[in-house]
């Protein structure tokens, strides 16, 4: 079966991703898994004395922010579905690019449907991009959506 794979950070403007996602699933008769990928936090130093103690604070902090995406993440598969796409949704913990390109492989996903919020060059100079990331290393057709509206 074929795959189509949509990161999805809940941002305002994933609509216009989503429905971009939805057509060329339907053209490629296709089904839909949304993912959405938790980064992990910096770790900083001094305000905890117990280290031990700190892994388990954001250990807590992880599994309450994944159930909670999760559940995003689930209504918004279920709207997908409503409109007549099969879909699938998965949650993830690490960094995008690195889970999107291992998702992809495992889900054997046929193309990603990622969004661009449109950030300039000397942003992407200094905290790079999650689909430049995906774009030098994957093997599949990527369509990136632009999400940021031009005309406002």
């Amino acid at each position: 079966m074929k795959k189509v794979l949509v990161p999805v950070d809940f941002s305002d403007a994933q609509g216009r991703l989503i429905t971009a996602a939805e057509e060329e699933a339907k053209i490629r008769g296709a089904s839909l898994v949304l993912l959405h990928v938790i980064e992990p936090a910096a770790e900083v130093a001094g305000f905890e004395t117990d280290p031990e103690m700190m892994r388990l604070r954001i250990g807590q902090d992880l599994e309450a922010e994944q159930r909670i995406e999760g559940e995003r993440l689930k209504e918004l598969a279920k709207q997908v579905e409503s409109r007549g796409a099969k879909c699938e949704s998965a949650v993830r913990f690490g960094l995008p690019a690195d889970e999107i390109l291992s998702a992809a492989a495992e889900h054997g996903a046929n193309l990603l449907v990622m969004g661009s919020h449109g950030h300039g060059a000397l942003y992407h100079l200094f905290t790079g991009s999650v689909v430049t990331g995906v774009l030098k290393r994957t093997p599949c057709p990527v369509l990136v959506v632009p999400l940021r509206d031009k005309t406002k």
